[in-house]
């Protein structure tokens, strides 16, 4: 059980921190997501403070899954993080409301029912992993750490870009559906 624990510690350190790095990474890109806050139902006067404090708790979460004294912690936010953002997403839902997913930064695609069921899906991995520490056990040897981390990091990667994928994959629009004057 712990190669579980640490399959489901790398894929959500990974999410988390790509999330960190994408809102981050440039002044306008955390303007974008605090923007976007405010769209999910938060009074624009508390949209930049709940957005930083969205950041650092996503921050937390990465610094906790590392060190192994506080992975059940991490794990714990990570759950509870998902949670709060979920019912976000569910409850702008609920109100006709399709702000900008801003989860990794750039990214503009409405929110939609396949980011509640990426946070819930999260969120199972986040509790596997604490049935994974809390089973314990002797830590995984080389062969099971390396298929956690082969599991982890092309899921992590498919997580952070879900949109993507799904925009990849998309049937592309009749001609009859498209803006006139563009091919």
């Amino acid at each position: 059980m712990r190669a579980v624990e640490l399959a489901a510690r790398l894929l959500l350190a990974l999410v988390f921190l790509a999330a960190v790095i994408g809102k981050l990474r440039t002044r306008a890109g955390f303007t974008a997501f605090a923007g976007a806050v405010g769209q999910f139902g938060v009074p624009s006067r508390w949209a930049a403070p709940v957005a930083r404090l969205a950041v650092a708790t996503e921050a937390a979460v990465v610094v906790l899954l590392a060190l192994p004294a506080t992975v059940p912690a991490g794990l714990l936010l990570a759950a509870g993080l998902l949670g709060v953002l979920t019912a976000a997403i569910v409850g702008a839902l609920r109100r006709g409301a399709r702000p900008a997913c801003r989860c990794f930064g750039a990214a503009d695609a409405p929110v939609g029912p396949r980011h509640v069921a990426r946070n819930l899906a999260l969120t199972v991995v986040a509790l596997l992993g604490l049935l994974g520490w809390a089973v314990s056990g002797p830590p995984p040897g080389p062969a099971a750490a390396l298929l956690a981390a082969g599991l982890a990091v092309p899921l992590a990667a498919v997580v952070v870009r879900l949109d993507d994928l799904v925009a990849l994959f998309a049937p592309a629009p009749s001609r009859a559906s498209r803006p006139a004057g563009r091919p």
